[in-house]
């Protein structure tokens, strides 16, 4: 689908999984689409999920379904998401407007997967998010980032920290502020895609940022 934020291929190793899907047909439906490495437990509500992560180790990725958070979105996923610091959460749930995406990018989430692509794809947007990338359709980004970049917030560690980026690494850093994938990086640079995330992780390093969204973000600052 055009406009969505794909992933490379990646071996799979198991992944401890929590899914919060209430609809059982909708459960069995994703059950069936993932492969059978995910190490998955099943819970109906947020509240049951978290007496499970308090009486044990929290999950590697929590994929929950957008109606849990109808009525309270902003308190019950900012929730979730503080208590499982340790996990990333990806919102499924059928098409949303842009707001509602970046309320979820917002309160902690990193992507929400519209139930109306092809299931297959799930396990795409999930191994993208366990990679620590995001998975939104890309003028959601581009939305996110307009809404906090209204005045720069670039100081004068991150200034400094900019020069010691190699020109490779700056150009990588550029190209993902403009939503490219490290593939379409990969393809514009001439470069492998394991050279690209190379580049990424010595950026994330140098420059003391979490993720792809924040670096996004600073670089889109800097334009």
């Amino acid at each position: 689908m055009d406009g969505i934020i794909t992933m490379n291929d990646t071996t799979m190793t198991e992944t401890r999984l929590f899914l919060l899907i209430p609809e059982k047909s909708r459960l069995d439906s994703i059950r069936q689409a993932l492969p059978v490495a995910y190490d998955i437990n099943e819970f109906d509500d947020i509240n049951a999920m978290l007496v499970a992560v308090a009486e044990d180790e929290a999950p590697s990725l929590i994929l929950c379904h957008q109606s849990l958070f109808e009525g309270d979105y902003n308190h019950q996923l900012s929730a979730l998401t503080q208590q499982c610091p340790k996990s990333r959460v990806l919102i499924i749930g059928p098409s949303r407007p842009m707001t509602i995406q970046i309320a979820a990018l917002k309160q902690g989430a990193r992507g929400y997967f519209n139930e109306d692509l092809p299931l297959e794809k799930l396990h795409d947007a999930m191994q993208l998010v366990l990679n620590g990338e995001v998975w939104v359709e890309r003028h959601v980004i581009s939305g996110l980032i307009d809404e906090l970049t209204h005045k720069p917030k670039i100081s004068d560690a991150q200034r400094q920290a900019l020069e010691t980026l190699s020109p490779k690494e700056m150009e990588v850093a550029n190209l993902v502020s403009h939503g490219a994938t490290n593939k379409m990086i990969a393809r514009q640079m001439n470069i492998t895609e394991r050279t690209v995330k190379a580049h990424l992780t010595a950026i994330f390093q140098k420059m003391n940022l979490p993720d792809r969204l924040s670096l996004a973000i600073l670089f889109r600052d800097l334009r």
